[in-house]
């Protein structure tokens, strides 16, 4: 049986509040679809699952998205969705090449193509039920707003992953006490 380790344990708290409060951070990236907004939360869960692993990744991502199921659940339950998708694969990637640069880009662009169909195909099925469109008019939408929506989000996110990956790392993975 493994040990605890508070560091960790310290670090997923922190790394949870971070992304809890970016996801507030609303950026609405297009005008034909004011709904569709950005957050930068992804990146935070996207540094945890590279440093920590998919399953760490992925538990920032979901306990940061829980609080806002009571403000948004539908929008709670996509972001949720989206961002495992992105951060789980390019974790699993990246461990799998050695941590290496090649590595954490083949990951975040894996793992960004899954969340952007992922999306995309969970959109058909979740945006029915809570508002007043059909499936067959989120699927008029998924060329001209959704595809293009997710695409801008995750080169946004693929980008500040790589720039922030070596400085969090650093900070992350340092001399452990």
């Amino acid at each position: 049986m493994g040990t605890i380790n508070t560091r960790k344990i310290a670090l997923a708290g922190l790394l949870t509040a971070a992304s809890l409060i970016a996801s507030f951070i609303q950026i609405p990236l297009m005008p034909a679809a004011p709904w569709l907004a950005y957050d930068p939360s992804g990146i935070i869960c996207l540094i945890a699952a590279l440093a920590f692993g998919p399953k760490f990744g992925a538990a920032v991502a979901i306990i940061s998205w829980l609080p806002r199921v009571f403000l948004d659940p539908f929008g709670a339950i996509m972001g949720t969705l989206n961002t495992c998708a992105f951060v789980i694969l390019a974790a699993i990637i990246y461990q799998r090449g050695k941590s290496g640069r090649a590595a954490s880009v083949a990951g975040m662009i894996a793992g960004a193509v899954v969340a952007v169909a992922l999306s995309c195909a969970a959109n058909l099925i979740v945006t029915p039920l809570y508002t007043a469109v059909t499936m067959a008019d989120v699927a008029a939408m998924i060329l001209p707003i959704l595809l293009p929506f997710n695409l801008i989000k995750m080169v946004i996110n693929v980008v500040a992953g790589q720039v922030l990956l070596t400085p969090a790392m650093n900070v992350l993975t340092s001399s452990q006490e």
